[in-house]
């Protein structure tokens, strides 16, 4: 009883008991003990069912069954350096402050319920565009309706604008930011859809996902690389063109999973072709990261060192450790401007990196592709 105990609780079982419901034709099975035989699945309207494998204890004790799922699509390799350039919708709220008017101090954002990370969208039902839009919406008017976004919420809300004592403008009390840039790594490209960061675009003061109004994506050219070190994060530096003429794709969706849209620049921003790989195949052990630290994109050695069972989207999946001396001397491991950084094992796109350690730069998180693939296209 007790040897059947600890084999309950061992490793493979526990691999086992979370599989998730549709499995890979080789993802490894829960050890000696469990056989397995596979056998048509019924009619399902699903192409990318393949068949069913029950598993059993000695082959007699029915444990569970999965269905085998075929193999992913194939997808071009990513790893290029990117500007990404992106217009919030309407404008972001990032803080909130008082306006000095003829009354003394008045906020008439903190007074509407306002809060930091909403989204404005439209004044009067005019659409929002940009910082200086807001300010001619809100001129001359003692009342109006504002229409602002809360995560997936709308609001409307009324709201009296304040009258600046030295300038005579109406304004509402608060900071707002109508676009932001920087520098990101490509991860894959299926068809014409790219996808890119492994995560979502956020205002740096509230930590929020920016509600994307469009943008897009340029080659970037690295310049200077400051290493990671324990408590220090580095940073991959680069010049791009904030030109929206020289893009070669436009930012249609900003969210968990990353930042994607439809492609329309060169070839060479990309790897060869691989499958992607489904989040059951990951194993800990050796991966290949892609990546142009120092401007070239090239393959650097990483490990694998930790998963985490996820039978649905989720993020931080995979946890890896960059073992190549090339790439430890130049950047100390991961550090901002790799997020989007492709992993590739057993010859597929297994994950994508989104964060680093600060105060072990040398590790750092990855989503598993499936998810991205899932989400984005």
């Amino acid at each position: 009883m007790a040897l059947l105990f600890l084999w309950y609780l061992s490793p493979g079982m526990v691999h086992l008991r979370s599989l998730p419901e549709g499995v890979a034709p080789d993802t490894a099975a829960a050890g000696p003990l469990v056989w397995e035989t596979a056998r048509p699945v019924g009619k399902s309207g699903d192409e990318r069912l393949g068949g069913e494998r029950a598993l059993a204890l000695l082959g007699l004790v029915p444990l569970r069954t999965v269905r085998e799922v075929a193999p992913l699509p194939e997808v071009r390799l990513g790893g290029a350096a990117v500007g990404v350039v992106l217009y919030t919708k309407g404008v972001q709220v990032v803080g909130l402050t008082a306006v000095d008017t003829e009354d003394g101090p008045q906020s008439p954002a903190s007074a509407a319920g306002i809060q930091r990370g909403d989204a404005l969208l439209a004044v009067d039902g005019r659409q929002v565009s940009g910082a200086l839009g807001l300010v001619e919406l809100l001129a001359g008017h003692e009342t109006v309706e504002l229409t602002l976004q809360r995560g997936t919420s709308r609001l409307t809300v009324p709201l009296r604008p304040a009258r600046e004592r030295d300038t005579g403008q109406y304004k509402l009390g608060a900071w707002v930011r109508e676009s932001t840039s920087g520098i990101g790594t490509l991860s894959f490209l299926r068809g014409d859809r790219f996808c890119a960061l492994g995560h979502g675009v956020t205002d740096v003061d509230t930590g929020v996902n920016l509600l994307t109004g469009g943008g897009f994506i340029a080659p970037a050219a690295i310049t200077a690389t400051i290493p990671g070190a324990s408590g220090r994060v580095g940073e991959l530096e680069g010049t791009f063109s904030t030109r929206a003429e020289d893009g070669v794709g436009t930012i249609d969706t900003n969210g968990d999973y990353g930042v994607a849209g439809r492609f329309s620049g060169p070839g060479d921003l990309w790897g060869p072709a691989v499958h992607v790989a489904a989040a059951s195949q990951a194993h800990t052990g050796d991966a290949t990261l892609y990546c142009a630290a120092d401007g070239t994109w090239r393959p650097y050695a990483c490990r694998i060192i930790r998963l985490k069972v996820q039978s649905a989207p989720g993020i931080q999946g995979m946890m890896i450790e960059v073992n190549d001396k090339d790439l430890l001397s130049l950047t100390g491991g991961i550090v901002p401007g790799m997020s989007g950084s492709p992993v590739v094992q057993d010859g597929r796109l297994i994950g994508v990196v989104t964060h680093v350690f600060v105060n072990e730069p040398q590790r750092g998180y990855c989503i598993y592709a499936q998810w991205m693939l899932d989400k984005l296209f």
